[in-house]
């Protein structure tokens, strides 16, 4: 087969490389023919070339020339004494063809037109430039004009109104500007009607507003600016009158460049073309013989092809026709189809690879089947966990919101359905975020799977279905509810299941949690209602002190409500800075000095109510805007005691409660070095308050009091005598004071044994080296048992009542007289009246001899 393809290529070899021979000693007689024209037709040829070439480099010159922004006269120079040599050159070169016409004399002229023009264009280039330029000019003047009083505005109400305005003509003047910028690129009709409309708007602005703007700023200012304006509208008619010149000398030079081209076509190619007519003449006679000599050769190529074709698709013919056959039984699935084997040696091992294949593809179908098989069983696995998880969680293996939404639906259509009652109940564990936070989220993990255990396994559950919500919140649907006091038997033995402790890795823990409850359809008559109600009523049972339950009752969602609304109304006071601060002094009879003011929080809203903390401080510290209310007040604290230090209060010293989220951050003391260095306020100058329950969160608060006290921040224990731990945190805390609770101090003058506690925390203090506060202080009798003791500084009402920041240094200037009137007119104590006596008339001889009058601010160190 290969030796009988391998002659009849030959042969057709053979006959191509005859007929390439006569063709190509016609083609070299055509050529030299050829050859000999161009050599005597080649210089006009490129005379007219380089003529045409130099008339549209000139046109392109001056075109971009005049798009530029300054014009260069070299470039435009050069291309004009191109295009006049290149006229030049043609005329030289047409000179030997008598058989060409001259040009005439007019083509001369239309060059010469044609220079002025395109000099023309570029004088009125220059004239729009020097236009648009003095347009801008003017745009500027009055945009400065304008914008004059911006920066001369006082903030007061008819200013601000004179700014809006102002700002209203300069929006409508940018506008303006915008517009001029586009139409003069563009120069379209549409445009500059724009353009007008929009300085009709402005001086139409101007004109509405005249009277308040000349009124405000002057009137010599606004005829100013109504100049200016005239002169921008003036200066723009010119530079749009320059724009549309331009673009008419533009059009009228272009159209001379095409009639310049036109008339290099009709008057200096054709006569040309003429000239080259007799060498195509001679040319095509050649490649007539060519082609009539290769038509032979394609002829005789043609038949050796078709001989030889024939011949090879007879010996390869059937057994393709086999192989395909074969090929498509087995593409159609049949894997055990085979070929026969024979005819040509390559065909045959063809046949033979084949048989090869379909064997190796049968084995693999079946290797594939038995892999489907085990793919199967696998997806249809998976599918099943992924369908458990989607409706279980996956730390406890309870169902999940999603299942019990899905489950209370329909439980609650068969409640509907028998006329009867359904319970749910929400289990919330008591103090998770202590376990979380003192053994570990992986300690607190094990801790939920053993409450879902519990759950589980608890016998008057068994029929109820149990969920969790999320975090350390379960529920319980409970279907076998005929009357209310069932679902009061099902709370408390959820409290009783929670009495026994758990074992959490081999750990007996005692945990405790709250109940919230509600029934259909005596609360609720949808499940999402049910949910909101039971949420409600569990939030009951944590403001009951956690470890009961709470059955749902309507003044519960209420309270919801009316919790949700005082969360909202923070957060837009957040968002509107409605926080205020203000400032009660706490005083020393014994030096008759002020050495510390308490900032204390406000919220003024908008209709002018003043709402104290303790009215909102719950709802903050849940929603956990306290942290930016709290970082607003001590930020604002600071800044108020910079400026008493470094003016009138030298000895300035606020005193800023802190809340618990806010000393627990990680951050707080480096932010709040950062204040005291951005305020260049020393840090003695400030003490920090801070509530027990802060000072009991662990070890982490007790290293973030060391560190502030490192850097010389104080740290006050307030409400001391309130809490079960006082003793315990005067031993373990780095304080620096303690403030005696009002509740204490409130019946010191009374008798019982108040005066005796309270004497004994001020000598408890003195020997542990504290300084001492005490609070509340409203009548001289409170006072006048205080100053039975050394070293108690006075706070309350009696000594001054909380005023604001500009008011401090007024009081404080004022403070030694007041106070010495509050000391002579406070009565002595009844109880150990001589020695009290005694120790209240040696303490106001002391003041009388060493009474001087206040220094001035200035002179405070």
């Amino acid at each position: 087969m290969a030796l009988r393809v391998a002659i009849g290529f030959l042969a057709v070899a053979i006959t191509v490389v005859v007929a390439n021979i006569a063709t190509q000693r016609s083609a070299r007689e055509a050529r030299e023919k050829v050859r000999e024209l161009l050599i005597q037709h080649e210089p006009l040829v490129r005379a007219i070339e380089s003529l045409s070439a130099a008339v549209s480099l000139y046109e392109r010159v001056v075109i971009d020339q005049s798009e530029t922004s300054a014009i260069a006269q070299q470039p435009v120079k050069a291309a004009a004494q191109r295009m006049t040599d290149a006229a030049n050159d043609y005329a030289e070169a047409a000179s030997r063809f008598d058989e060409l016409d001259r040009p005439a004399s007019a083509f001369h002229a239309e060059l010469s037109n044609f220079r002025k023009a395109g000099e023309d264009l570029l004088s009125s280039s220059a004239a729009r430039r020097a236009r648009m330029r003095d347009y801008w000019t003017r745009f500027d003047t009055l945009e400065a004009s304008l914008n004059a009083p911006q920066a001369k505005a006082v903030r007061f109400a008819g200013a601000v109104f004179a700014s809006e305005k102002l700002m209203d003509l300069a929006r409508t003047l940018a506008g303006i500007r915008e517009q001029v910028s586009a139409a003069a690129s563009l120069s379209s009709p549409r445009s500059a009607q724009l353009i007008i409309g929009s300085e009709n708007a402005f001086r139409s602005s101007l004109q509405l507003h005249s009277a308040e703007l000349a009124k405000l700023h002057g009137q010599a200012w606004f005829e100013q600016v109504k100049t200016n304006f005239n002169a921008v509208v003036t200066g723009r008619r010119a530079a749009f009158q320059s724009i549309d010149t331009f673009n008419e000398q533009s059009v009228m030079f272009r159209d001379r460049a095409a009639d310049i081209s036109g008339m290099i076509v009709t008057q200096l190619v054709e006569p040309a073309r003429r000239a080259l007519a007799n060498a195509d003449r001679l040319a095509v006679q050649a490649s007539d013989r060519a082609d009539r000599h290769l038509g032979w050769a394609s002829g005789a190529t043609l038949l050796l092809l078709l001989i030889i074709a024939v011949a090879t698709v007879t010996g390869v013919t059937a057994p393709v026709r086999r192989l395909t056959e074969a090929t498509r039984r087995l593409a159609a699935g049949a894997v055990r189809t085979r070929v026969v084997r024979g005819g040509v040696r390559e065909l045959d091992t063809l046949a033979e690879a084949f048989n090869q294949m379909a064997e190796q593809l049968q084995q693999a179908q079946n290797a594939v089947r038995v892999h489907q098989l085990e793919l199967e069983a696998r997806v249809d696995e998976r599918t099943r966990e992924l369908n458990h998880l989607a409706h279980h969680d996956p730390l406890t293996d309870l169902p999940n919101r999603r299942h019990l939404l899905a489950h209370l639906e329909e439980a609650l259509d068969r409640a509907r359905l028998r006329n009867g009652r359904l319970a749910l109940l929400f289990i919330d564990l008591d103090n998770f975020k202590t376990i979380n936070d003192s053994m570990g989220h992986a300690f607190g993990d094990r801790v939920l799977q053993a409450v879902s255990e519990r759950l589980r396994m608890n016998s008057l559950f068994s029929r109820s279905f149990s969920a969790r919500l999320g975090g350390d919140e379960f529920t319980v649907v409970c279907e076998e509810v005929n009357q209310l006091g069932d679902v009061e038997r099902l709370a408390r033995s959820v409290l009783e299941e929670f009495q026994r402790s758990l074992s959490v890795h081999g750990r007996e823990l005692r945990i405790s949690v709250s109940v919230g409850a509600c029934v259909f359809p005596d609360h609720a008559s949808d499940s999402h209602a049910l949910l909101r109600a039971a949420d409600s009523a569990l939030f009951r049972s944590k403001e009951l002190g956690r470890n009961c339950w709470s059955l749902y009752a309507p003044q519960l969602l209420e309270a919801a409500a009316s919790r949700f609304k005082v969360e909202q109304s923070l957060r837009r006071a957040v968002e509107r800075g409605e926080f205020e601060l203000l400032y009660q002094p706490e005083v020393c009879f014994e030096t008759l000095e002020t050495h510390t003011v308490e900032a204390l929080l406000r919220w003024r809203q908008p209709d002018g109510n003043v709402v104290s903390p303790a009215d909102f401080f719950t709802v903050a510290e849940q929603t956990g805007l306290i942290t930016d209310i709290s970082d607003w007040a001590l930020r604002t604290a600071i800044q108020t005691a910079a400026v008493w230090h470094h003016g009138p209060w030298p000895k300035a010293r606020v005193a800023v409660n802190v809340s618990s989220q806010q000393l627990l951050s990680p951050s707080f003391v480096s932010r709040l070095q950062a204040l005291l260095q951005q305020h260049r306020l020393p840090a003695q100058c400030l003490e920090l308050e801070l509530t027990e329950n802060i000072l009991q969160t662990g070890a982490n608060t007790i290293a973030t009091l060391k560190r502030l006290r490192e850097l010389g921040v104080s740290i006050a224990l307030d409400d001391f005598g309130t809490g079960y731990s006082s003793l315990t945190s005067l031993e373990r805390l780095p304080l620096t004071r303690v403030k005696i609770d009002r509740s204490l101090v409130t019946t010191v003058d009374t008798g019982g044994r108040s005066p005796a506690i309270v004497r004994s925390i001020i000598g408890l203090c003195h020997s542990l080296g504290l300084q001492v506060t005490a609070e509340g202080v409203e009548r001289p009798s409170q006072l006048g048992v205080l100053l039975t003791d050394r070293g108690v500084q006075v706070q309350g009402y009696l000594v001054s009542r909380p005023i604001n920041a500009a008011t401090v240094p007024v009081f404080i200037d004022q403070a030694r007289a007041h106070l010495e009137h509050l000391m002579i007119a406070a009565p002595p104590p009844a109880v150990d009246a001589d020695n009290n006596t005694t120790r209240l008339r040696t303490l106001r001889a002391s003041s009388a001899r060493g009474a001087r009058p206040a220094r001035a601010p200035a002179d405070e160190k």
